[in-house]
């Protein structure tokens, strides 16, 4: 059966038939039907948090996945302890702003807002804040920043309107290190195991899968040298929320140079 902690990338490839039950559940799963996207956020989304995404009781979508696989259960539903609305407003409120970011009209519109918060928060320098303005409350996004080295705290503003604030600390959590890995140097540019080339007429999610196979295939501390045409966000993301080390080169439009040592 369906359970609240389930990812919603495991539900669905394991009943690929619930998704028009997501579907069906609410707007807010419209961006589902985007192949791309279906592998990328759900793979951080439980299905409570997409409850509450969808503006769901989590209970009442656990139920509804359940009976469209002809089970009646009621599994126990997780704590909400990871919610950070109402808890006390942290001292670090005070930081200034590094970056200011209104996804709103993304979401309404039906899409996805991942890739630019990602983005905003490789712009924010330590001892500043990431400010979000969401229309839920962004829980999946605590553990993905976390290891980015932020801390979170979110705020309601009304019943569609919350102001996420996510503060960077010291450099000791900055991006490309991914679960405390030390980052890596120009000197690790030297030598590679492996290398990838992604061509521009790539579609989606073509270049990630193509990135992770080549990395599945070397052993923990080697290396991968990825040629890119764009900044893969998504990709970062994944690399980050597995603890692999990379650091990336902007060599002009159409060129990006990607080093990545494998975590683990």
């Amino acid at each position: 059966m369906v359970r609240p902690e389930m990812k919603v990338a495991e539900v669905l490839k394991r009943w690929p038939e619930l998704l028009e039950v997501f579907l069906e559940a609410s707007p807010a799963f419209r961006k589902l039907k985007n192949p791309l996207l279906r592998r990328t956020m759900p793979n951080l989304v439980t299905v409570a948090q997409a409850a509450r995404i969808g503006g769901l009781a989590p209970e009442e979508l656990v139920a509804r996945l359940n009976r469209a696989l002809g089970v009646e259960a009621n599994p126990s539903m997780p704590l909400a302890e990871e919610s950070l609305v109402g808890t006390p407003p942290p001292a670090w409120l005070s930081a200034p702003v590094g970056f200011h970011l209104d996804v709103r009209p993304i979401l309404e519109g039906g899409g996805e807002p991942f890739a630019h918060i990602m983005a905003a928060a490789k712009e924010v320098g330590p001892g500043k804040r990431l400010v979000l303005e969401v229309l839920f409350e962004p829980v999946p996004l605590y553990r993905v920043l976390a290891k980015q080295g932020f801390l979170a705290w979110c705020e309601k503003l009304g019943e569609r309107h919350y102001r996420a604030h996510f503060y960077r600390q010291g450099a000791e959590g900055g991006i490309g290190g991914g679960k405390g890995v030390a980052s890596l140097t120009e000197a690790d540019w030297e030598a590679y195991q492996a290398e990838v080339f992604i061509e521009e007429n790539l579609e989606p999610p073509l270049p990630m899968m193509r990135v992770l196979e080549a990395l599945a295939a070397l052993k923990p501390g080697e290396k991968l040298l990825v040629h890119h045409v764009r900044r893969p966000v998504h990709l970062l993301a994944r690399l980050e929320e597995e603890g692999h080390a990379y650091a990336l080169k902007d060599l002009g439009p159409g060129r990006v140079e990607l080093l990545i040592r494998k975590g683990g």
